[in-house]
């Protein structure tokens, strides 16, 4: 079943619409207005359907949301826009591992590219190198892994086309205990620098 996520006001409009109706309905058991048969004609009339319409509008998580996978909780997800001509695609997220043993990241893909791989920056001869991660990315127990821009980070290359702003990059990342583990990535502007709503992001508007 293919599932739509909501346009963000769509979405404040139901949560302001529900919010709304069962304070009114909280009013009235609070005894601020009189439970009169007019008003509670008028709270049958927006509580239920307003209520449900907002419940069933609710999307499941789709990109950007925190992902649980046993142990490993996987959030901050996003890529920026591909500039004109440009090569290959980035990704970055935050790996939190609670659990007592570490785990491993092994391997990426996602059908909007030919390859997908884990990069690394590190200093060579006073020149940042970007070069592959060999045998995956080591998530140790109890603690947070970070892949961000200048530091480890996804790499797609063969990109089918662009990723635009608003696109969301289906991205499957397989760990070595943890198995595989399905995420959207949303797209942010190409000049971002962290995902929709976080204090990088912010400092860009």
């Amino acid at each position: 079943m293919r599932r739509y996520s909501l346009h963000p006001i769509h979405r404040y409009t139901l949560e302001l619409a529900a919010a709304l109706a069962l304070t009114a309905a909280s009013a009235v058991t609070a005894g601020a207005y009189p439970p009169t048969p007019a008003l509670h004609s008028y709270l049958n009339a927006i509580e239920q359907p307003t209520l449900a319409a907002a419940m069933k509008a609710m999307p499941e998580k789709t990109g950007g949301d925190t992902v649980t996978a046993g142990d490993l909780e996987i959030g901050g997800i996003w890529t920026r826009a591909m500039l004109p001509g440009q090569p290959v695609g980035g990704g970055y997220f935050t790996i939190t591992n609670k659990g007592e043993s570490a785990d491993r990241l092994t391997s990426i893909s996602t059908p909007d590219a030919g390859r997908a791989e884990i990069h690394s920056m590190v200093m060579k001869d006073n020149v940042m190198v970007m070069r592959p991660v060999e045998g995956g990315l080591d998530i140790p127990a109890g603690s947070t892994v970070e892949l961000k821009p200048g530091h480890f980070h996804l790499m797609f290359m063969d990109v089918k086309k662009p990723f635009h702003e608003g696109d969301m990059i289906p991205v499957t990342l397989e760990f070595e205990k943890a198995g595989k583990v399905e995420i959207r990535m949303p797209v942010e502007a190409a000049n971002a620098k962290g995902p929709h709503g976080s204090a990088d992001h912010m400092k860009m508007n």
